[in-house]
This record gives structure tokens, sequence and C-alpha cells, in this order.
């Protein structure tokens, strides 16, 4: 593999970083734009700016898989993490809405261009509606090229608890890291199909437990794609409890604690393909998922089914 480190002004000067967002680029192609804007705390501008997530770029590069603000729940957004009800001290907050706090940009640690596989790094602020911050949450996202031309992009969340400790809680629709295709998809839920692992159960309002991965086949600009969600088997409370709404919102939901001084990483995977997904394609990414996660890790193969 070969990496070729940029540093911002550089990536400035090729067009991949603007003001507001920066576009990662694989194999000269953009794949993904991470929106970060300034945060206006006022009006439609808060809406706009409250958020910090990623947009997933079609394979032509001309528009979005995704979600952005407005449409069916502002707040759903490309690829996203929060917690309905974060605690710390005596306040209790929504980073899942965004009621009383903010997510915002703070700087860019590293930029890595490669073939076939591209790296961003962040340091993203969670802070209070008095601007304190009491998150510091380092978001790496790495993408790559997979087998048949798929795209695989690997979100990890590193949050710090600032200077007290701070609990995530919600629920399995509200809560944890999730991706949410184009508004339009709510347009035609009928259209949406997910693949589950054998092992799953489907519970009511939507909750899947036992499952370590949730694909989707989506119609989005006139054409089906296939995207999978998988949650890495180092996940730290184990299997995470997945959800998955018809108008493609889905994604893995837990609860932590994080103290001062112990930070909590969570890490998942998404694919991207072309083409829908079966279930049997859903678990065998899973399975090399787990995989090379034991390469490097050493540890105990998580069974999908």
């Amino acid at each position: 593999m070969r990496w070729i480190c940029f540093a911002a002004v550089f990536a400035v000067a090729t067009g991949a970083v603007a003001q507001d967002h920066y576009d990662l680029i694989v194999t000269g192609e953009p794949w993904l734009r991470t929106e970060t804007p300034t945060y206006e705390p006022r009006g439609r501008d808060r809406e706009e700016t409250y958020k910090v997530f990623t947009h997933v770029y079609d394979f032509e590069g001309d528009g979005f898989l995704t979600k952005g603000s407005g449409g069916l729940y502002t707040h759903h957004r490309g690829l996203f993490i929060g917690w309905m009800q974060t605690s710390f001290g005596d306040e209790t907050v929504d980073t899942w809405h965004m009621r009383g706090c903010y997510q915002t940009h703070v700087e860019w640690l590293d930029q890595e261009i490669g073939e076939p596989a591209s790296r961003q790094v962040q340091l993203v602020e969670w802070r209070d509606k008095d601007h304190k911050p009491f998150i510091r949450e380092t978001r790496t996202i790495a993408a790559k090229v997979g087998e048949g031309g798929r795209r695989v992009l690997d979100f990890q969340s590193r949050l710090e608890a600032v200077d007290r400790p701070v609990t995530l809680r919600g629920d399995l629709q509200h809560a944890g890291m999730q991706i949410r295709l184009a508004n339009e998809v709510s347009e035609h839920s009928e259209t949406t199909e997910y693949l589950l692992p054998d092992s799953a159960e489907v519970r009511e309002d939507d909750e899947v437990v036992g499952a370590w991965w949730a694909g989707c086949n989506a119609d989005i600009g006139g054409k089906r794609y296939g995207f999978v969600h998988m949650t890495r088997p180092d996940h730290p409370t184990g299997a995470p409890v997945y959800s998955i709404r018809p108008y493609a919102r889905f994604g893995a939901f837990s609860e932590h604690d994080v103290t001062p001084g112990s930070p909590l990483e969570l890490n998942y995977r998404i694919v991207v393909s072309k083409e829908p997904l079966t279930q049997a394609e859903c678990d065998a990414l899973f399975k090399a998922y787990s995989e090379e996660f034991l390469q490097k890790s050493g540890q105990k193969a998580v069974a999908s089914n």
C-alpha cells in the first residue's frame, strides 16, 4: 500500500478542503465529505451547524448516498454518533438531537491520501450550551477499495471525558453510531430491504438482538445500492443492539460510561456496494472484518451466525 501524507495547506491547494467541509479522495475520486461548519447558536443556522457528520458519495462522485440536514428527522445525517441522554455532573444533554449541546470540528490531526486507501483524523469537541467541552473525540475514518469495487469505510470514535465522568445513555432509536441514507428513501420505504445474520432476533420497534452486523439494500437516484454496518469484535459491551428503520437509518446502539483518563474507543465498518448485497455476502464481509481484526490483535473470532 502506498501512502502520501498531505499537510492541510497542500490539501487546500488540491481542492480537498473547504472552509466548511473536507472531501476524502481515494484512487483519485471523492468518496466522503465531512461537514465541518462553524457553529452558529441561533435560529436555522444552529440546525445547520450543530453536528459533525460524514456524507458518502455515490460511485460517480456527483451526489451523496446519505442524508444531510432537513428532510425526515433533520438530525439524522450521514455517518454520525451520539446519545439522547448524555450526562455529566448534574447536567443532561442530548447529543443525538443536539439539545443543550453541539459538536464542533476543532482541527484536522491527520489526512492521508493513498492508493488504494486514504484516511482522515479529526478532533471534535462536544460542548454544552455555554460552549464548554465535556467530551473530546478523536474521530478517524479510513477508506479503502474492497473486493469487486466495494467501498470499505472504517469509523473509529475515541471519546475522552474532559474533566468529569460522562454517561452515554438512550435507546436503540436514539443513540450509538449509525448511518442515514438519502432522504428520498423515506419516500419509498417499502423498497428498503434489510439483511441480518441467522443468529439475529427481530423484536418490536425494529430492534435486532444477537447480531454483529445489519445489511441494507435501498433505491437511491434510480439505482439500487447495498450497505452493511458492522461492529468490530472487540466492542466493549459485546454485541450491540441494532436498529433498522424502513426509511434507512440503521446502526449499533450501546451504552457506556466514560471517565477522565480512560477513553472509550468504538469501532465500526460500513461497506458500500454499487449492487445489492445478499445475506451470504454480508456475512462474508463480517467474517473478513473479524479475521482482519484477529490478525492484528490475536483475539478469538466472533461468529456472526
